[in-house]
């Protein structure tokens, strides 16, 4: 896959090689942005794997456990169910949605939360190792997601410091005001630590739009560049 998409890249630009690896963080879904990494080296792509195949389980638990909530007849066609990956989301929110079960991942996640099920990925350190093995950077991505636009504690960053982030993706969609992005600033500044930015769009499931929040090149650090 990897040589596919460079091979795909037009001569005359420049881009980094880079992945969004999820990580669970006291109990809960958390991200990690891992910039200018080698997606051949085996401990990022055992990291990566073992990821992907904790999603694809969850998404047929899911799946199986929604047909019983909403009484599905059958979901036999799930297992060979194939979309077009550039709708972005994940598989058992696009057969939902083509299903007509639900009609947005707002709903997805409403009808879901009656499943008991969880979901588990790496722990933050084993993650954040396995970019740097790679020669990559990781960067604790959109810290204003998790808990719902509030900003994150001290004591958290602080903790995600210590597990080994290079970054902070200070400048995100999920910013309750723009202005919530200087707490983040001012503690990658106190702390040596790189500043980016991020739309969060990964396809047309969500109203996230490519570009969005603005933010001027002088407002980031990306050292590796």
């Amino acid at each position: 896959m990897k040589l596919k998409m460079l091979e795909l890249v037009p001569k005359d630009i420049k881009f980094i090689v880079g992945a969004e690896i999820s990580s669970t963080y006291r109990n809960q879904e958390y991200h990690i942005t891992a910039y200018n990494c080698n997606p051949d080296n085996n401990k990022l792509k055992e990291t990566c794997q073992y990821n992907i195949k904790q999603k694809e389980d969850y998404n047929r638990i899911i799946v199986e456990d929604v047909k019983k909530i909403v009484k599905l007849e059958d979901i036999s066609d799930y297992y060979s169910y194939q979309y077009d990956k550039k709708r972005g989301g994940w598989t058992s929110l696009n057969y939902l949605i083509d299903k007509k079960v639900v009609g947005n991942m707002k709903e997805y996640f409403e009808i879901i939360s009656a499943s008991d099920k969880k979901l588990v990925f790496k722990e933050p350190l084993e993650a954040i190792r396995s970019i740097k093995e790679s020669g990559g950077y990781p960067f604790l991505a959109h810290p204003a997601a998790y808990l719902k636009g509030e900003k994150l504690p001290k004591d958290i960053l602080d903790e995600w410091k210590d597990f080994g982030i290079c970054g902070i993706e200070c400048y995100s969609p999920y910013l309750n005001n723009i202005e919530d992005a200087e707490y983040y600033v001012n503690y990658c500044r106190e702390n040596n630590l790189m500043i980016s930015a991020g739309s969060d769009c990964h396809g047309s499931f969500s109203d996230r739009q490519i570009g969005i929040p603005r933010v001027r090149l002088s407002e980031i650090r990306l050292d590796f560049i």
